[in-house]
């Protein structure tokens, strides 16, 4: 089965390491995969070692739209006038009075259009994409004028978020048109089953993100002497709650916690973080580092005793799946402090795999610190239970086959 994905951007985004782990392994399975990147990718401060491993057998042009694509787009329509036509009035029709709906849809379909074109002679079977949104819009205009499946995979913010300009209008439409619809976790399955009749629902299934366990191996503890060592690599934004880490880590200083915080990432938010830290008076206590690649990660997974992220639900509604970073802790063997929202319960299990509070709980998160750092005995059986469960349901590896085993059973 020859694979077509519709990915945000190619290069790949170094944020969306995921995305690479399952075309690499399905690559190596024996199915070409064919890439068509929304945009080309932007050029990063870190590359992860790891994205050298994708090599598709063929990768289309970049441009989102330029006259070689629209002179294409044009072909492709004169040469299927019912399908395009029908593929284009149904989701124009559910974007409904959502402008910015319209306005990504109008933005992607010469791109898609061109593509099916391309791809006309290519021997692809299926079309998959990946997360919900424009790329889904993307994969289904390619595969409904090609006259194959499609299918996509729904991560956080593409399902989550309810502001106008970053609501989904056309989610509805793709579950129902989609031979096959993956979430990440069990919630996230529970929500897009919701605009299915229940006969259907069994098409929305249930596929894990998987890691790389060969980056992100079992470690040995580090030492218990001296500051409990914590870690926190996220994109700074709002819903990863690290204004409320911060809040947190005062409150550890303020009770006489020996710690250390080292926090990784960039983002909107990293005057205003940067800003809350000198407020605090934290510049002893917490060492804010820039964007670093998984093979770093891995290192400083290696050198923590505990992995701590806040996670909330944003005012827009965004919030995450479950982020990847927590499996990457847990298959090093290192606890994870979180909150119980959206499909995080399903990794990290409450005083089984890691800690959860409520969000927007600074004092709560403190205690959960705390309490690790008083009892390493805990954090250890938390962490070896949290890698016995990524082995479960996270190795790369093993999430590709069960990728492809829902796909296999789609006929063209």
């Amino acid at each position: 089965m020859s694979i077509l994905y519709v990915i945000p951007a190619y290069p790949p985004v170094g944020s969306q390491p995921f995305v690479v782990n399952e075309m690499v392994e399905v690559a190596r399975s024996g199915r070409p995969v064919v890439i068509l990147g929304l945009r080309p990718g932007p050029r990063e401060p870190v590359r992860h070692g790891t994205f050298a491993a994708l090599k598709p057998s063929r990768v289309l042009p970049a441009p989102l739209v330029d006259p070689v694509t629209l002179a294409l787009a044009l072909v492709a329509t004169l040469r299927w006038p019912g399908r395009v036509p029908r593929t284009l009035v149904g989701l124009h029709r559910a974007a409904g009075a959502n402008p910015w709906a319209h306005v990504r849809l109008l933005a992607v379909t010469p791109k898609a259009l061109a593509a099916a074109w391309r791809l006309r002679t290519a021997g692809v079977e299926h079309v998959h994409a990946h997360f919900a949104s424009t790329t889904a819009d993307c994969a289904a205009i390619v595969a409904r004028t090609l006259g194959v499946p499609f299918s996509f995979t729904a991560h956080a913010y593409d399902i989550y978020s309810t502001a106008p300009r970053l609501r989904n209008a056309t989610l509805a439409w793709k579950v129902r048109h989609a031979t096959r619809v993956i979430a990440v976790s069990a919630f996230g399955a529970a929500l897009l089953r919701a605009f299915l009749p229940g006969e259907q629902r069994a098409r929305v299934q249930t596929v894990r993100v998987g890691i790389p366990l060969e980056v992100f191996q079992l470690a040995p503890w580090p030492s218990d002497e001296g500051k409990l060592r914590l870690l926190c690599v996220a994109r700074w934004c709002e819903k990863k709650g690290l204004d409320t880490l911060l809040d947190a880590c005062a409150l550890l200083r303020d009770r006489g916690v020996a710690f250390e915080l080292r926090l990784f990432g960039d983002g909107p938010l990293r005057e205003a973080l940067t800003a809350q830290c000198r407020r605090l008076d934290l510049a002893a206590w917490v060492t804010l580092g820039g964007p670093i690649a998984q093979e770093e990660v891995a290192r400083e997974m290696r050198a923590c005793h505990v992995f701590v992220l806040p996670c909330r639900r944003e005012r827009s509604g965004d919030m995450d799946g479950i982020p990847t970073v927590f499996m990457e802790a847990m298959a090093t063997g290192r606890p994870v402090v979180s909150c119980g929202i959206s499909g995080i319960p399903e990794l990290v299990r409450h005083e089984e795999t890691g800690l959860l509070t409520a969000s927007d709980d600074a004092p709560g998160i403190a205690d959960a610190l705390a309490r690790l750092g008083a009892d390493r005995a805990l954090a250890r059986r938390l962490g070896a239970r949290g890698r016995a469960l990524v082995e479960e349901q996270h190795d790369q590896r093993r999430c590709a086959r069960a990728m492809l085993a829902v796909l296999a059973d789609v006929a063209p």
